[in-house]
C-alpha cells in the first residue's frame, strides 16, 4: 500500500511538471470518457436501472399484429379483451389501457387533462406504487359505475399543490364527477408516462365493436410461464378468434412480448448498438493516440527507467509503477469527462422533443461506469508502453549516445497505433457521413402539405355539451367562420389528426361492384375527418375532381376524397376514381357507402418513409368530439394569440392546447433523428481529431528520431524536396493501410445499419470516396508541420548530435 501511494505522488508530481503534455493526455481521455458516460446513460435507463413496475420479467406485453400493413404492435378491442382474460391460461390476470383526454371544469377555465383509460386492475397488474390512497375497484370499468380517479404525482404537486387531503375530492372530468381515490408515486412518471395527468376506468361495454382496437393489454404472467410459452398461447387463441368471427378477425395474430421490448421502438436497439460500438472505437481511438504519446514520452525517460532497473527494481515493479502514474491521468480524464457528459446530456435534453431524452441522468450507475472507465482505461493505454520500455538493455541506455534499444520495436508499435486509429476515424466518418446523409433526406422529404405557414391548434369539445353530429358540426362551422375572419389568416380548416404527427388508423374497405375472397386481401385506408377548407390551409392539391364543400352536410350523398395512393392502388388513375363508391364503417360501427368527388395529393406517414393510401370523410358529415385546427397565415406564431383568443370568444369552455406552429411541431417530431445524427457527427469528428493529432504526434517523433540522418543526407546534397517525399513516403504507407481497413470495416458498421439509412445506399460510393479523400488531406495537414520541420534541419547542428 506504501509503494502503491507512493507511486500515486510521484504520478502526480509528473502530472504538474508536464503541464502540456498533461493537458492533452486528458483532454484525449476526457473527450472519450464523456462520450461513453453519455451512451450509458441511455443504456441505463434501457437495460440497467430498474423499472418501476412489480416483477418486470413476469409480465407480458400483448400486441396484435395487422394483416394489412404487417404491424407487430398494434391494439386490442374490449370483445378481445374479454376473450383473452377467459381463454389465455399463461396469465394471472390481463389489463389495458388507452390514452385519451378529458376536460376538466369547476375548477377555473375548462381544461384539457392527458388522461389513460384503464381496466380496473392495471394498477394491481403493473405493481404500481400509490403515493396515498388506494387503487380503482374491482368493479370500476364496469358499466354504469360511479367515477374514480388516480391522479399523477406531478399534477397532484403542480397543479393541486401537494394537497393531503386530495383523496376523496371530487374532480368534474367531462361533465361527469369522479372522485379522487388515489395518487401515484413519481417513480411511475417515465417516458410517454410522465405525460399523464389523471387516470380513469374505461368501460368495458359489452356493446363495443370488435374491430375497435384501441387498448394495450399486458398481463401478469402464472409462475413458472415464459414469454415463448404464453406466446404461442396468445397466438392459438388469435387463430381461433380469426376463424370464430372472419369479418374483423381474419387475418389477425398475437404475440407476447418482455417489458424491456415493449418499452423501446422497434429501431432502439439498432441504434444503441451502433451508438455503443462507436464510442468504444472513440475509447481505443484516444487510447490508441495517448500510447503513442506515452511512448514518446518513454524514449525521454529511458536512461530514468534504467537507473531504477540497475538499483533492483523488477520487471513488474516498473510496470506497475508507471500503470499507477498514468493512473492518475485516467482520473482526471475520467473526472473531466463528467463534466463533459453532463453538458452533453443537458444539450440534449434542450434540443429533444421526446420525453425519453428527459429521464436521461447522472445517476449513481453512470459515476460508477465513469469511474471504472476512468480506472480501466490506464490500462488500454499504458500496458504496450511500459512493456515495451522495460524491454530496455539497461547497460546500453545507461551509455551516453545510444538510442534506446528497441527503437525498431518501438517504431512498429508505433506504426500499428497510428493504422489503427485512421482505420477506427475511416469506420466512423462512413458511419456518420451515411446516418447524416439519411437525416438529410427525412427531412427534406416532400411531405405533400406545405407547413412553413401554418399553426395549429388542438381542441376538445365537452362531450355533454356537444353530445350529437349536429352541435359539433354547428360549432366547428361557427369555429373556423370566427378564425378564416381574422386579418393574418388566409385559410382554415379542422382535421381529427394532424398529418404526419399523428397516428394513422386504418380501416377495411370495400369497393363496390368487386369481390374479395380474402379478409386479408380486402382494400385499407388510413382515414381522417376534415371540413372543407383544410386542403387549401394544409396546401394539399387537388389532382382530381373536387374537395368538400359546405354543401357537404348530414342528410346528402355521402362523400370522401381519397389521396393518389389509394386512386393508384385501386382504379389505376385519380380520373377513373372519382364517382366511385366504397363501403367503410361509420363511428358506430355501421356498414356506410360513400361517393369518391375528389383525389388530392400524397401526404407520407408518420415514419416519413412511404405513402399510405387515405380516405377523408367530411367533418360536416362525421365531425369528432375532438380535431385539429389547420390555419394558414403569413406569419404563424404572430398568428397564434389572435387564433386562440377567436376559438374561446366561440366558446370559453372548449380547452385549446399545443397551439403551435406546424413546423415547430413537426421538428419536435423529427427531433430525436436530429440528436442521434448530432452523435454520431460529433463522435467521428471527434475521431478524425484525434486521429489527426496521433498522426501528427507520430511524424513529429520520427522527425526527431532522424535528425541526424536528415542532416547528413542534406550535407550529401539532398534537397528539400527529397526529404519531403522521403518522410510522406512513410505516413503515406500508413494512411493508405488505415483507409483501406477503415472503409472495409465502415462497410461492415454501414450493413448493420441499414435500417437507419433512410434513401441511402449502405455501399453508397461517393460517401467512401469522400471519406477517403477527407482523411487523406487530413493526413496531409498533419504532416505538413513535421516534414516542414525536417526539410529545415541545418545539417552541422545535426551533425553534433550524440
Amino acid at each position: 500500500m506504501r509503494a502503491l501511494l507512493q507511486d500515486l505522488r510521484y504520478g502526480m508530481r509528473m502530472v504538474r511538471r508536464q503541464p502540456a503534455f498533461s493537458a492533452i493526455v486528458v483532454a484525449t481521455l476526457a473527450l472519450a470518457i464523456g462520450a461513453n458516460t453519455v451512451i450509458f446513460s441511455f443504456t441505463n435507463i434501457l437495460l440497467v436501472r430498474p423499472l418501476p413496475l412489480k416483477e418486470t420479467s413476469r409480465l407480458g406485453w400483448l400486441f396484435a399484429i395487422e394483416p394489412h400493413r404487417g404491424g407487430t404492435r398494434g391494439s386490442f378491442s374490449i370483445p378481445e379483451l374479454v376473450d383473452y382474460r377467459k381463454a389465455a391460461g399463461s396469465f394471472e390476470s390481463i389489463g389495458a389501457t388507452s390514452r385519451a383526454s378529458v376536460i376538466l371544469t369547476g375548477r377555473g377555465d375548462a381544461r384539457r387533462l392527458a388522461a389513460s383509460r384503464v381496466s380496473a386492475n392495471l394498477i394491481d397488474v403493473w405493481g404500481l406504487r400509490l403515493q396515498s390512497g388506494r387503487t380503482f375497484s374491482a368493479s370500476a370499468d364496469a358499466p354504469g359505475a360511479a367515477g374514480e380517479a388516480i391522479l399523477s404525482h406531478h399534477y397532484w404537486q403542480h397543479e393541486l399543490n401537494a394537497d393531503p387531503a386530495t383523496v376523496g375530492q371530487t374532480l368534474t372530468l367531462n361533465g361527469r364527477p369522479f372522485t379522487v381515490v388515489g395518487v401515484l408515486a413519481p417513480d411511475i412518471e417515465i417516458g410517454n408516462l410522465s405525460e399523464i395527468d389523471v387516470w380513469i376506468p374505461l368501460t368495458l361495454s359489452e356493446n363495443a365493436a370488435r374491430d375497435e382496437r384501441t387498448l394495450r393489454l399486458i398481463g401478469r404472467l402464472r409462475p413458472g410461464v415464459s414469454v415463448p410459452q404464453a406466446s404461442a398461447e396468445v397466438r392459438q387463441i388469435a387463430e381461433r378468434l380469426a376463424r370464430d368471427y372472419p369479418k374483423t378477425n381474419e387475418g389477425w395474430t398475437a404475440r407476447v412480448a418482455p417489458t424491456r421490448e415493449a418499452m423501446t421502438g422497434t429501431d432502439t436497439w439498432v441504434v444503441l448498438s451502433l451508438l455503443s460500438v462507436v464510442v468504444g472505437f472513440v475509447l481505443l481511438l484516444a487510447c490508441a493516440n495517448v500510447a503513442n504519446l506515452v511512448l514518446s514520452r518513454m524514449a525521454g525517460r529511458r536512461r530514468e527507467l534504467a537507473v531504477r532497473s540497475a538499483l533492483g527494481a523488477s520487471r513488474a515493479r516498473v510496470i506497475r509503477q508507471m500503470l499507477t502514474e498514468n493512473t492518475v491521468y485516467g482520473v482526471c480524464g475520467g473526472i473531466v469527462g463528467l463534466g463533459l457528459a453532463f453538458a452533453g446530456l443537458e444539450t440534449i435534453r434542450a434540443v429533444a422533443y421526446e420525453p425519453f431524452f428527459r429521464l436521461v441522468q447522472i445517476d449513481r450507475n453512470v459515476l460508477a461506469f465513469t469511474a471504472l472507465l476512468a480506472l480501466a482505461t490506464p490500462l488500454l493505454f499504458a500496458i504496450l508502453p511500459a512493456l515495451q520500455s522495460t524491454r530496455t538493455d539497461v547497460n546500453d541506455a545507461l551509455k551516453d549516445g545510444v538510442r534506446m534499444a528497441g527503437g525498431n520495436r518501438a517504431a512498429r508499435s508505433r506504426s500499428v497505433l497510428i493504422v489503427t486509429q485512421l482505420a477506427l476515424a475511416v469506420m466512423l466518418l462512413v458511419l456518420a457521413t451515411l446516418l447524416i446523409q439519411a437525416l438529410r433526406n427525412l427531412t427534406n422529404a416532400p411531405l405533400g402539405i406545405d407547413a412553413t405557414r401554418i399553426v395549429t391548434a388542438r381542441l376538445e369539445l365537452p362531450v355533454w355539451r356537444y353530445g350529437d353530429d349536429h352541435a359539433r358540426a354547428d360549432y366547428f362551422e361557427r369555429m373556423i367562420e370566427r378564425v378564416k375572419a381574422l386579418p393574418a389568416v388566409k385559410d382554415a380548416g379542422i382535421t381529427s389528426r394532424l398529418p404526419i404527427i399523428d397516428g394513422e388508423p386504418a380501416t377495411d374497405l370495400i369497393i363496390e361492384g368487386r369481390a374479395v375472397a380474402r379478409a386479408q386481401d380486402r382494400p385499407w385506408a388510413v382515414t381522417a375527418t376534415v371540413s372543407n377548407g383544410y386542403f387549401a390551409s394544409a396546401g394539399i392539391p387537388t389532382i382530381a375532381g373536387h374537395v368538400f364543400t359546405l354543401e357537404d352536410r348530414p342528410g346528402r350523398i355521402a362523400t370522401a376524397v381519397v389521396n393518389k395512393e389509394l386512386a393508384r392502388r385501386h382504379w389505376s388513375s385519380p380520373a377513373n376514381a372519382i364517382g366511385s363508391r366504397v363501403v367503410v364503417a361509420d363511428a358506430r360501427g355501421a356498414a356506410s357507402p360513400v361517393q369518391i368527388i375528389g383525389v388530392v395529393g400524397d401526404v407520407l406517414r408518420s415514419d416519413r418513409e412511404a405513402v399510405n393510401p387515405q380516405l377523408y370523410f367530411s367533418s360536416q358529415q362525421r365531425p369528432e368530439q375532438s380535431a385539429a385546427l389547420v390555419v394558414r397565415t403569413a406569419d404563424p406564431a404572430a398568428a397564434a394569440p389572435d387564433v386562440r383568443a377567436a376559438i374561446r370568444s366561440i366558446d370559453p369552455d372548449v380547452p385549446v392546447y399545443e397551439l403551435r406552429p406546424m413546423q415547430e411541431a413537426l421538428d419536435d417530431d423529427n427531433s430525436s433523428s436530429r440528436v442521434l445524427g448530432g452523435l454520431f457527427g460529433a463522435f467521428a469528428l471527434v475521431a478524425l481529431v484525434l486521429a489527426a493529432s496521433g498522426l501528427y504526434a507520430v511524424v513529429s517523433y520520427a522527425t526527431a528520431q532522424r535528425v541526424k540522418e536528415i542532416g547528413v543526407r542534406v550535407a550529401l546534397g539532398a534537397l528539400p524536396g527529397d526529404i519531403s517525399r522521403m518522410m510522406l513516403r512513410q505516413t503515406a504507407f500508413l494512411v493508405a493501410i488505415g483507409v483501406v481497413l477503415g472503409l472495409a470495416g465502415g462497410r461492415a458498421l454501414a450493413a448493420g445499419a441499414s435500417t437507419l439509412l433512410f434513401r441511402v445506399s449502405p455501399s453508397d460510393p461517393a460517401t467512401y470516396a469522400g471519406v477517403a479523400a477527407t482523411l487523406a488531406a487530413v493526413a496531409l495537414l498533419a504532416s505538413y508541420v513535421p516534414v516542414r520541420r525536417a526539410t529545415s534541419i541545418d545539417p552541422v547542428t545535426a551533425l553534433r548530435l550524440d
